[in-house]
């Protein structure tokens, strides 16, 4: 098990009206104004910032930050300005085309100069940051691991659903979600660990470490009778499944639990449909939210 250090929890809900402004949170936790971001950048600061502030960066803190879709809003207004307006694309949206370009900002921010990684993983990001962050704890390639999975949700959200693949009346979000990871345990700290295998061998070892007051979550892409085999198996409803959509709602749900301050440990099966992922998580103590 690793120990989980830290963590924040961002979901805001898509309605009708435009996506508020990000300028003001960002003032409060930023250590510097940014120019020339967009959205996805923004969210990544915001979460990215809110997480550290609950705990004290090590040297060679290492960043990972991760998306099933990426910065979706430049990538659209691109392909906008090449394909109908025959233009080239203008420079600033162009860059931002690269989900890498928020782990510069974040890491500026955040003043580490440690490596940076970023990776998409349609319907499993969380999963895919997490493989090469605990991986790189595990071969003492750093002590600790700022992990961050981002969702935007840009306009018109209808044209967004058809490129999630959800019905027409789904509920959409965009969202940013951090944990902070480390080698070595302190007090207080919670623990993560993370397991693959085939999807019967996972819910028979998550029912083996089962214990009253835990509590079961699922991925977006983890199949409906699997989802409902594992919960009768263990008699627990799961968790978040009112969660407003997006690509990575494994994150959403894992940093939503963890914002709960619910007691036990949270098993989250994820991944798939042929790799599964099964990852248990122990909450921080004490934990401050901001």
């Amino acid at each position: 098990m690793t120990a989980l250090r830290a963590f924040s929890h961002h979901l805001h809900a898509v309605g009708q009206a435009p996506l508020p402004s990000l300028d003001e949170a960002l003032r409060r936790v930023c250590r510097e104004p940014q120019r020339r971001i967009d959205r996805f950048i923004q969210l990544a600061l915001l979460g990215a910032a809110r997480c550290a502030a609950k705990a004290v960066l090590a040297r060679d803190c290492a960043l990972y930050l991760g998306s099933g879709i990426g910065p979706e809003g430049n990538n659209v207004l691109v392909q906008e300005q090449i394909c109908r307006e025959r233009l080239l694309p203008r420079p600033f949206n162009f860059v931002n085309t690269l989900g890498s370009s928020a782990t510069y900002f974040v890491a500026k921010d955040r003043g580490l100069d440690a490596q940076g990684w970023w990776a998409s993983r349609r319907g499993a990001a969380l999963e895919a940051v997490l493989e090469l962050a605990l991986t790189d704890l595990e071969l003492g390639l750093c002590s600790q691991a700022l992990v961050g999975v981002v969702e935007e949700c840009p306009a018109p959200y209808e044209d967004h659903r058809r490129r999630c693949q959800v019905p027409a009346a789904a509920a959409l979000a965009e969202g940013s979600h951090w944990l902070l990871l480390a080698r070595d345990a302190q007090a207080g700290d919670g623990a993560l660990g993370l397991r693959w295998g085939e999807p019967q061998a996972l819910a028979e070892r998550l029912a083996r470490e089962w214990a009253p007051g835990d509590t079961l979550a699922f991925g977006p892409l983890v199949q409906a009778s699997l989802q409902a085999a594992v919960a009768s198996l263990v008699g627990a409803a799961p968790f978040g499944g009112d969660l407003p959509f997006h690509d990575s709602l494994a994150a959403a749900r894992a940093t939503a639990w963890l914002d709960t301050q619910g007691r036990g440990r949270l098993h989250l099966i994820c991944g798939g449909p042929r790799r599964l992922s099964y990852l248990s998580i122990a909450a921080p103590r004490p934990m401050g939210v901001i």
